[in-house]
């Protein structure tokens, strides 16, 4: 077995183990608040310091972005983890994004941190520097709900009804790696023209409301089990997908 392969197949045991006590969402965004928080929690109280002449909330700003520092490393491991085991470490654009950004906030809380050796001296590069690391924590806000929600599916031409439903389905649960109108692969298959074709491209079984519910159920390859969709979910679901 390749080292390749040992490291997927670690990824796998822990998202299988965390299945087995119920939870199956990704681990990376529970963390996320934490970096993210005390980013813009530090920016904030260093503003406030020179606002008030409090020299007392400066040294709390420094605080929080020291905190950051150390946070950020196990968010960008988590994300590493949710990235193989949901997208298959397939490279989108919103992802390539997030990594950039993170790399650069990593970098801006280091710079932060040495300049903060001396805080009389090198005050207003620390200020901008906690501007530039405020707007890195913004982006990856920005491109992580990208990433999750891409572009929305419900036009403003849908009715409502079930079709309008499965819509906002489809574009919570799997608009992240499947194309609602083209056939090419994002992480999944695209979906368009789908109840046209003889075969689902997974599976390869027959196109029915009753194989796709199978297919939600028990997926295959990447996929992550939907098992707890409701079933009046799942019949939107099916409603749109009969439309594209």
């Amino acid at each position: 077995m390749t080292r390749e392969a040992v490291g997927e197949n670690m990824i796998e045991s822990i998202y299988l183990m965390l299945a087995k006590i119920g939870y199956t969402h990704p681990i990376h965004p529970a963390i996320t608040h934490v970096p993210v928080g005390l980013t813009i929690g530090g920016f904030v109280f260093d503003i406030t310091s020179r606002f008030l002449t409090r020299p007392v909330l400066a040294q709390t700003a420094r605080h929080c972005m020291v905190l950051a520092l150390i946070s950020v490393i196990p968010a960008m491991l988590l994300g590493y983890l949710d990235w193989q085991h949901f997208y298959g470490g397939a490279w989108l654009f919103p992802i390539k994004m997030k990594i950039f950004l993170a790399g650069m906030l990593l970098i801006l809380l280091s710079s932060a941190l040495i300049l903060g050796l001396k805080p009389e001296k090198n005050a207003n590069s620390i200020l901008l520097i906690y501007a530039f690391c405020l707007a890195m924590v913004l982006g990856l806000g920005y491109f992580g709900g990208e990433l999750v929600y891409g572009s929305k599916t419900v036009e403003s031409g849908v009715a409502e009804g079930p079709v309008a439903d499965g819509a906002r389905i489809f574009n919570a649960s799997c608009a992240a790696c499947h194309y609602p109108d083209k056939t090419e692969t994002k992480i999944g298959p695209g979906f368009q023209g789908l109840f046209n074709r003889e075969s689902m491209p997974s599976s390869g079984l027959p196109v029915s409301g009753a194989n796709i519910r199978k297919q939600l159920k028990t997926p295959m390859q990447f996929m992550p089990p939907f098992s707890d969709l409701p079933e009046e979910d799942i019949e939107a679901l099916i409603a749109y997908l009969k439309t594209l």
